[in-house]
């Protein structure tokens, strides 16, 4: 088997249904119309953009009980290779409520924490699979981990990487993201709430989401992209080199669950294929727009992306700041 370009991992995964409703009311009795079930978590989401976009995609995350028996043959329907560790908690359920006029509204489980032989497995399995039949493949880690799981275990996973010479993708938030820095992922991509919180402060203007980024990569981060929904993309390429803003066109979105993801999933493709600059920035933010369309959270069309690419545009950020953040 050729081994993968991409190895996706997840720590919380889920399987996502989403309900469509005329309009919700709080408080009340609410009748979906419409209900449909997808894989979720923010790696599923990833490893089925990476593959949609022809990427040699693998997934490798926890998996327990019924929904996790779910979400595994929702999984090989899309025939992405997988690789799971059992659980003897179940896997989460998540909702995505869609009302009529476009308002989305999510409600996420926590998810079970896995107990500390299955986190040793997980280590285990990826450090293994990347010094043999995985060697060469880039790790995007992807999401929050569940509650009463270390916030150092992303370290560890990124620390297997590195030890195999992998390169670490790492998207998530919180004190995850905060002590995970140190461990110099290859690339990191929060959000702009999520680098506020991390950070401390608002940031105002595109200059000062510039610094933000610098800082991450003062933290340990080697590249760094902050998200802005659909006011675009900023990203740093490494220390000290050019910071690009990228700006996707104006879509009416069947849904914005996933578009981050998908983001992060077109960054990897180009990494895998030795892209980088205003090339390596579009295809990312074309991702992420193409996601919009999508019938569900990471299935992508690739005629989207390529139609979607000449209507991004990118240029090069000059100067910043020097916005001064806190340590926290």
């Amino acid at each position: 088997m050729t081994p993968p370009q991409i190895v996706c991992v997840s720590a919380n995964p889920a399987v996502d249904r989403r309900l469509r409703f005329r309009s919700l009311s709080l408080g009340r009795v609410n009748r979906a119309n419409t209900v449909e079930a997808f894989p979720g978590g923010k790696a599923a989401h990833v490893a089925m953009a990476a593959h949609a976009l022809g990427a040699r995609t693998l997934w490798l995350g926890f998996l327990g009980g019924a929904i996790g028996e779910e979400f595994a043959a929702k999984f090989r329907e899309r025939k992405i290779e997988m690789v799971r560790v059992r659980t003897r908690k179940p896997t989460r359920m998540n909702l995505e409520l869609l009302e009529d006029s476009g308002r989305i509204t999510e409600v996420l489980e926590p998810g079970g924490k896995p107990d500390a032989s299955e986190m040793h497995e997980m280590l285990r399995v990826l450090a293994a699979g990347l010094r043999n039949k995985w060697r060469g493949a880039l790790v995007v880690i992807s999401g929050s981990p569940p509650f009463g799981v270390p916030a150092g275990f992303y370290r560890s996973l990124i620390a297997a990487a590195e030890s195999a010479s992998s390169r670490a993708f790492l998207d998530t938030s919180g004190d995850t993201l905060r002590l995970s820095l140190a461990s110099r992922p290859a690339f990191v991509k929060p959000n702009l709430e999520e680098v506020e919180a991390l950070l401390g402060q608002k940031l105002k203007g595109q200059a000062a989401i510039v610094d933000a980024a610098r800082e991450l990569i003062h933290r340990g981060a080697q590249s760094a992209a902050v998200s802005l929904g659909a006011e675009g993309l900023v990203w740093l390429e490494q220390k000290g080199g050019p910071a690009w803003f990228a700006r996707p066109p104006r879509l009416i979105p069947i849904s914005t669950v996933g578009c981050g993801d998908a983001t992060v999933a077109g960054f990897a493709l180009a990494a895998a294929k030795g892209m980088g600059g205003e090339a390596a920035i579009k295809l990312a933010s074309a991702c992420g727009a193409a996601n919009c369309l999508a019938e569900a959270p990471g299935r992508v069309l690739p005629n989207n992306v390529k139609l979607l690419m000449p209507r991004v545009k990118v240029h090069r950020i000059r100067g910043g700041t020097e916005t001064r953040f806190s340590r926290r």
